[in-house]
């Protein structure tokens, strides 16, 4: 029995032993597949290791990063946790572990990592950047219906990405199932990148995509590509070849990607030559030709720039392309930004990953002015999501397009659509007294970025509604013979969810007054009226208009410039603290104050009269030898103003 024990231990022994020393050699096999960028082929050493080693977290974390370099961003995750859990994270390892975390939506859980990580890293902006987006994501992802995005088929390609307008169809990048070894990218395992058509039918609906030309696809990479307007000339990505048969490789041993540019003629496309600032020492690639031809925006990690592989362009002077320009540290940051594409009105669309972001990259627009770049705009979900999203292209109709993604776990092509974004206000007139609604107000609400404008009159109800364009200036306002005219102005923004814009136009009956009259206690003369202009308060003892008084003076300024038929007197009244004839003064100097101010926001002078009432009109109890409040005081210490009769 003993025997028979120990023969089954040295068995076990001698067969962990063996899995031990085949997993050395897949390990030393996976650890030059890595090193060479073979990262599918390193996956599937890494994993044969793993069952002899399966606790063996240095090599899980190399799994993680492999899965990592492939996009694969669960796998990635599921090592890294391993990892994670049992062993203090190598400082650089933070910072993926938390990409890989936003891309699968786990915002909350990769903070922390990346505040680790930038403890270490303080001048890091990049992770500065992811740290910042982890906590507006939510603003990013409010607006769910922005747009509509559709799936193209993959009926012959296993990925597509980086479309372009050709014909009556596109021309992509995109990859097949091997037909041999020798065709096999190591990095993915699937074929090298060609370039293919695919043509939508008068239905809708897309043919099955075929190879674009041979004459332009070679042995290895090619593609994503651009056309001029005429579509007889492209420029496109693709490996540096030595010949057609051999890559170009450096002292490094590294391939780089070139631009290449062929024209058609007589039906055929031309042999591709270089471009001129092509290089050996960095890769050029995603080219993006502006609608006139004259200027091309392309990607480039080449030395000098802010990190990762920035976006410059080049001008055609219709005989040679230009020394490529860097856009500049508004658009380049020190993560990647790649597949430039510039529309017909002369915006950049573009990806990064060093702004903020919803994980992976993301699509940004932004345009120059005056040799100026404005700050990229995030075109937030759904169009971009926490995986990566880049490649935009712009139909003829401004509201469709094109973008390609990898949310799905594979780069794939989506047609989307712009919602046309909702947008009403409603409101209802009343009569500010008696809050009771008031019918026959004539409102008007204008469109000051067009200049298009619509009335409606309130029926008895004194309700009022209209329907509203996004990213617009309104005015809106509202009129009745006898009554001041109110204002509102206000902006419409670029959401696509509905939006109602509630307004309640409080409009008050004009009733004129003698000059130095008014309906305060005291007044003696019921049959006048103030309107109380709110709260403008002033320093002890001081007459000049406070900057919190300011806004509610700039009220009283529209309401002059809404009726510039009627004329007013300021009228300023003090508390009964302090002798009355000093009072008097001071309450003078504060209305001529308030005259001053509107005078100097434009209203005529001869608008404007002031009269200062000191201590004589409370408002309340709080006359001489009263105890009060300092707030029963505050209702005394008031501006208003009357309209004085023409």
């Amino acid at each position: 029995m003993n025997v028979k024990l120990s023969l089954q231990h040295l068995f076990f022994i001698l067969t962990i032993a063996f899995l031990a020393s085949c997993s050395n050699g897949y390990i030393k096999s996976g650890d030059k597949e890595y090193e060479n960028l073979s990262y599918s082929k390193a996956i599937t050493k890494y994993e044969k290791a793993l069952k002899g080693q399966p606790d063996n977290l240095d090599l899980k974390l190399k799994l993680a990063d492999s899965h990592r370099q492939m996009n694969q961003s669960e796998q990635a995750e599921k090592y890294y946790s391993e990892v994670a859990d049992s062993i203090p994270f190598p400082t650089e390892q933070k910072r993926h572990f938390a990409q890989v975390l936003m891309k699968n939506n786990k915002y909350d859980e990769a903070r922390p990592y990346l505040e680790q990580y930038i403890a270490a890293n303080p001048d890091d902006q990049l992770a500065k950047d992811m740290l910042a987006s982890t906590t507006s994501v939510n603003e990013l992802k409010e607006d769910t219906s922005a747009y509509i995005l559709t799936e193209l088929p993959l009926d012959f390609t296993v990925s597509m990405f980086g479309p372009s307008h050709y014909k009556n169809g596109i021309v992509f990048a995109g990859e097949t199932e091997i037909q041999s070894a020798a065709s096999t990218n190591p990095w993915t395992g699937y074929s090298y990148l060609d370039m293919f058509y695919m043509e939508k039918k008068s239905d809708g609906t897309w043919d099955i995509a075929e190879k674009f030309t041979e004459n332009l696809n070679g042995k290895f990479h090619d593609g994503p590509a651009t056309f001029n307007e005429a579509q007889d000339m492209i420029i496109y990505t693709r490996s540096a070849m030595r010949n057609e048969k051999k890559q170009l490789v450096n002292e490094k041993n590294e391939n780089q990607f070139y631009l290449y540019t062929s024209k058609k003629v007589n039906g055929e496309w031309t042999e591709p030559e270089e471009l001129p600032f092509n290089s050996m020492s960095y890769s050029v690639g995603h080219p993006s030709l502006t609608p006139d031809g004259k200027t091309l925006y392309f990607s480039s990690d080449k030395p000098g720039g802010y990190g990762g592989s920035d976006l410059y362009k080049s001008t055609f002077d219709g005989t040679s392309w230009s020394e490529p320009v860097n856009l500049g540290k508004t658009i380049n940051t020190e993560g990647n930004e790649v597949f430039p594409y510039t529309a017909k009105d002369g915006k950049l669309y573009f990806s990064s990953e060093g702004h903020q972001t919803l994980g992976g990259l993301d699509v940004f627009v932004a345009e120059e002015r005056a040799g100026v770049w404005t700050n990229p705009i995030n075109l937030a979900y759904p169009l971009n999501s926490s995986q990566d999203d880049f490649a935009l292209i712009i139909n003829e109709n401004d509201t469709t397009g094109l973008v390609s993604s990898n949310r799905s776990g594979v780069d794939m092509i989506y047609e989307y659509t712009k919602v046309p974004p909702i947008f009403t206000v409603e409101g209802v007139a009343k009569l500010k007294d008696t809050n009771q609604p008031l019918e026959g107000v004539l409102v008007t609400v204008v469109n000051k970025t067009d200049g298009d404008s619509a009335t409606y009159s309130t029926k008895a109800n004194g309700r009022f509604s209209f329907n509203l364009l996004p990213s617009k200036q309104y005015v809106l306002r509202g009129e009745k013979e006898g009554y001041f005219t109110v204002s509102e102005s206000f902006e419409t923004g670029n959401k696509s969810m509905e939006k109602n814009v509630n307004l309640v136009f409080n409009i008050d009956e004009i009733v004129t007054s003698e000059s130095g009259t008014g309906s305060g206690v005291g007044a003696g003369v019921g049959a006048n009226k103030t309107y109380d202009v709110g709260n403008v308060f002033y320093d002890y003892d001081k007459a000049e208009i406070r900057n919190d008084a300011k806004p509610t003076l700039d009220k009283l300024v529209q309401m002059l410039k809404d009726n510039p038929s009627i004329s007013i007197e300021v009228q300023s009244h003090c508390d009964s603290r302090g002798p009355d004839d000093y009072n008097m003064r001071l309450s003078n100097r504060r209305a001529a104050s308030v005259v001053n101010y509107l005078a100097s926001k434009g209203i005529a002078k001869s608008r404007l009269k002031s009269k200062g009432f000191g201590e004589s009109r409370p408002v309340n109890g709080c006359k001489d030898g009263v105890e009060c409040t300092e707030a029963q005081h505050q209702e005394n210490r008031r501006t208003e103003f009357i309209v004085l009769k023409k």
